[in-house]
Parts: structure tokens; sequence; C-alpha cells
């Protein structure tokens, strides 16, 4: 009886143990929201053309996983896709956004212009979708993961030349927006 409950104990010991090191499903949410389940954008000028194809390939991803979320593109749209200068040191892109009571009212993109960029993964520069796939879960008030066990995920901080795997979703990504937009 007394070698029972020892190896009883020995095993949820061990459960514990193996059960407390894996990672759980993980995104970051900021708690603001666009105030309807949608948001459209439009291309600033500084945009090349032959770019909107992989931007809008990335706003499709985030449209079809499976919430109730949609984005569009709309020459109307004050929310802007820009390419511009964030310094040779800076981020290769950055999301900025707008809030009023903590509804999201406006949001941009900027591709750093002081890093060299493709639209078919080339080894040597930043894919446009992979990034583009990246910023717009900061639209969705995704943040940042910077875990190494989140290296595969879309809102994983960074990012290397010729990746594309950012250009789809995994779980733990369509469980951030799932939570914030409904299915």
């Amino acid at each position: 009886m007394k070698r029972s409950k020892g190896m009883q104990l020995g095993a949820m010991l061990l459960i514990f143990l193996v059960s407390a090191s894996v990672p759980v499903s993980a995104y970051y949410y900021s708690g603001y929201r666009w105030l309807g389940a949608s948001a459209s954008y439009n291309w600033d000028s500084s945009t090349p053309s032959d770019w909107h194809s992989s931007v809008n390939n990335a706003a499709n991803t985030w449209s079809n996983a499976g919430s109730q979320f949609r984005f569009s593109e709309s020459s109307s749209s004050l929310n802007k896709i820009y390419k511009g200068s964030l310094g040779s040191s800076g981020p290769i892109a950055q999301t900025a956004t707008n809030s009023l009571l903590s509804k999201l009212i406006y949001a941009s993109i900027t591709f750093n212009s002081d890093y060299t960029w493709s639209t078919s993964g080339q080894s040597g520069s930043f894919d446009v979708q992979n990034t583009a796939t990246h910023e717009f879960g900061h639209w969705l008030q995704l943040g940042d993961l910077s875990c190494g066990y989140d290296s595969e995920k879309t809102m994983y901080a960074y990012e290397s030349t010729g990746e594309t795997k950012k250009r789809s979703l995994e779980t733990d990504d369509i469980d951030g927006i799932k939570y914030i937009y409904g299915v």
C-alpha cells in the first residue's frame, strides 16, 4: 500500500512538472477594438503599387480567420498604408492607432523605407505580405509576443529577411481575433 501511494504521488508530481512547463494558448489583447467588426484601408502615394496585392492578401488572411471581423480596401478610407523612413536602426514597420472611448477610430501601417523589401520572400529582403499580416494583427489590437515558444506565431515580435511564415496564422493568432471579435 505504501509503495502504491508513493508511486501515485510521484506520478502526480511528474504530471504537474510537465504540465507547468508546457506553454498555453497565448495572444496579447490590448483591450481596445474597432466599433464594428470591420476596418477599411487605403493607399498612400508612397506605397508602391506592386505591393497592393501582398497587402490585400495579408488583410484577407485575417478576414478569413473565422471571426466576424473583415478588412476591406476602400479609396475613401482614412486608414492608410505608407512607405516612409523610420530610421536605419528603426523598426521594419510600425502600426499607429488612435482611439476614442476604447474604440479604434484610425490605424496606419508605415513600412520602413530604410530597409529592402520584396513581395516574393526574396533572401536579404523583408517580405511585404509577411510584415503586413503581422501589422494588421496590431490593427486588431493583438500585441507582440516575444517568448521563444511563440516564434512561429504571426504576432511574434521578431522577423528575419526572407521570412514568409507570418503570411499565415497560427492557432493562437486565430484564437485572439475570435476572442476579440467573436465567431
